[in-house]
């Protein structure tokens, strides 16, 4: 067997194992067929990877030169850290495994000597990391907003005060917000609302991340640059829609990235390569934005279309990212599912008398009418 031969082959067994973890990190299960190119996915964040295509699609990246690293250095992982920095604004970026290591090894790092960090009650760092900042790095966690996407600048003063003004006083080390908030049907925190809380953790000296595993989803009004600006780190996935098996990249300052790049090593994140995720995430980078965008036009077409017709009622949520709510009756919602499992398209769950609307890029793959004569 000769080199290409045996790539090819040794890529198709990486990516048709790949697939099997999607359903158990909470995604829906593809039916057979589903991962067919002309498939939609009205729900998710991507559809599914199909592993064939997949592997000629890595083999095919891989032929260039440049391609390998080294413990995270070099090759497409460097190619890739400098991207992200770019299009983050940031002086520097690195390379992490999972954006679970990525969010502690942030906030471990800001948080420095004090650890003592605000966060979400509905973030993902704080009930879908499994304790970790508290049990690797000895981190208090104070969770603001329970059952809402953006704490009050009232909540973040007064976790200031009582940590700072109580009997024996707490210095806040960090303040850890999650925007777009999955637990929160995907809502963004304003950006005047991280203006204001940034700046009054800045007042008390305390670092800022962002989790923005989800951010490229946004509407393309959000001004990305802008919108992570306050932040010190800011914390990006690579395999939720860039296509990517695996990864994440944690940017900021030069200085912290260093800190950040001796943590992942000190938590067994140092890979020996990550070439294979790098490459993917930077070809679907290329194009990802201006396809998102496009994504976003034909939903609101769509939205548009549904609501002239007095059968839908669309939930305006001004700070929405990629997910909607369309008010219909039930039996409208059941047939619409039907038709679209019949034509390969896959609709949200009808949850409190809406069905779920996900815009991701599979939405290009049809025109509009075509969604409007599946739903009415």
């Amino acid at each position: 067997m000769d080199r290409r031969s045996f790539l090819n082959a040794t890529l198709a067994v990486s990516a048709a194992g790949a697939l099997a973890p999607l359903s158990a990190q909470g995604r829906p299960t593809p039916m057979p067929g589903e991962t067919m190119p002309t498939h939609v996915w009205l729900v998710g964040d991507a559809a599914p990877t199909d592993p064939a295509a997949y592997a000629a699609r890595l083999a095919r990246l891989a032929s260039r030169e440049k391609v390998r690293d080294t413990y995270l250095a070099q090759g497409a992982v460097t190619e890739l850290e400098q991207a992200f920095a770019s299009l983050l604004g940031k002086e520097d970026c690195a390379f992490f495994p999972t954006g679970t290591l990525a969010n502690n090894v942030a906030v471990r790092v800001l948080c420095a000597d004090h650890p003592h960090a605000l966060v979400q009650h509905e973030s993902h760092f704080y009930r879908d990391e499994s304790d970790a900042a508290q049990r690797l790095a000895g981190i208090s966690l104070v969770p603001l907003a329970a059952g809402r996407a953006t704490p009050t600048l009232q909540e973040v003063a007064t976790a200031f005060d009582e940590a700072e003004k109580g009997p024996f006083a707490i210095k806040v080390g960090a303040i850890s917000l999650e925007s777009p908030v999955r637990r929160q049907r995907g809502q963004l925190v304003p950006p005047s609302a991280v203006q204001a809380l940034t700046d009054l953790g800045k007042a008390h000296g305390a670092g800022l991340h962002l989790d923005g595993a989800r951010l490229l989803l946004a509407p393309p009004s959000l001004d990305l640059k802008a919108y992570v600006a306050p932040f010190t780190t800011v914390y990006v996935s690579l395999y939720k829609y860039l296509d990517a098996p695996f990864g994440a990249v944690l940017a900021g300052s030069s200085v912290h990235m260093a800190k950040a790049r001796e943590f992942r090593h000190i938590y067994g994140g140092l890979l020996y390569q990550g070439w294979e995720a790098a490459l993917i995430a930077l070809d679907s980078l290329k194009t990802f934005p201006q396809r998102m965008a496009r994504a976003h036009g034909v939903a609101q077409d769509l939205m548009k279309a549904l609501e002239a017709s007095g059968k839908v009622r669309r939930r305006v949520d001004p700070y929405a990212s990629n997910i909607h709510f369309l008010e219909m009756d039930a039996t409208l919602a059941q047939a619409a599912t039907e038709r679209g499992r019949a034509a390969g398209v896959r609709l949200g769950p009808f949850i409190d008398g809406a069905l779920t609307l996900g815009v991701n890029d599979t939405i290009n793959r049809r025109p509009v009418e075509d969604y409007v004569k599946l739903f009415l």
